[in-house]
């Protein structure tokens, strides 16, 4: 209930308006009760209507991901040759490994930005430690997914088909093997060609690295046991020096 208190023409009035029902109130004025009757103003209803918006939105880019690389086998690192910050491209040499004496280039399998490094030269890593971590360049990342690897597990070679090689190095030779089951991607010396220590003699390619052979010792190219493109495995003759 709602109270009011006027003066008209002088007279004091004090008016209450009790609960509205069906359009009729109860108005106390000054003690005495009236039963008024109100009438309502129908007031047309304004509908607004709203149109969907139209507004084309650009579809979001894909979100970018990272990569941890990891150290394929146990060695010692050589060299660091990208610095955090420093965008890279597949196929970019990130750094080299020396594993089983040989120089293994541990390389960029997608493009990105170094994230961080985790090692320095000198420093010796085993299998699966972690190398560097890449920013990748328009890769989904998703969820709780594990890091991905630079380097896959080591798969069965296939035979290669049989080549004529001789496998006996010359009376005085020192054999030089290969130290794991690869292909050879370039062989870099002649027979008759003097090498010295620390000179690379091919490149294998093994585990989806590239691996330097190099002469441990100087001396003379003998006898040469393969050929670009050839498979072999552990430890076929590759060269023989005198």
């Amino acid at each position: 209930m709602k109270e009011f208190k006027f003066v008209i023409d002088g007279h004091s009035y004090t008016t209450s308006v009790n609960e509205i029902d069906n359009n009729v109130a109860e108005v106390t004025v000054n003690g005495t009760v009236f039963r008024v009757n109100i009438e309502k103003e129908e007031k047309a209803e304004t509908v607004q209507i709203r149109r969907p918006q139209t507004t084309a939105t650009a579809k979001p880019a894909a979100a970018k991901g990272t990569q941890t690389i990891v150290s394929p086998l146990p060695g010692s690192i050589m060299k660091v040759l990208v610095s955090v910050g420093q965008k890279v491209s597949v196929g970019d040499v990130l750094l080299s490994l020396e594993s089983m004496k040989m120089e293994n280039q541990v390389k960029a399998e997608q493009a990105g930005t170094v994230k961080a490094i985790f090692v320095e030269a000198g420093k010796n890593v085993m299998q699966d430690d972690k190398l560097l971590e890449l920013e990748l360049e328009g890769v989904a990342e998703a969820p709780k997914a594990e890091p991905a690897k630079t380097v896959a597990k080591p798969q069965p070679v296939a035979e290669p088909a049989p080549q004529p090689k001789p496998q006996v190095a010359p009376a005085g030779g020192t054999k030089v093997v290969s130290p794991l089951p690869g292909s050879v991607i370039k062989v870099l010396v002649a027979e008759g060609q003097a090498v010295k220590r620390g000179d690379t003699l091919l490149t294998l390619e093994s585990m989806k690295m590239e691996n330097a052979i190099k002469a441990e010792q100087d001396g003379i190219v003998k006898q040469i046991a393969v050929q670009a493109g050839q498979n072999v495995m552990q430890d076929d003759l590759l060269v023989v020096l005198g």
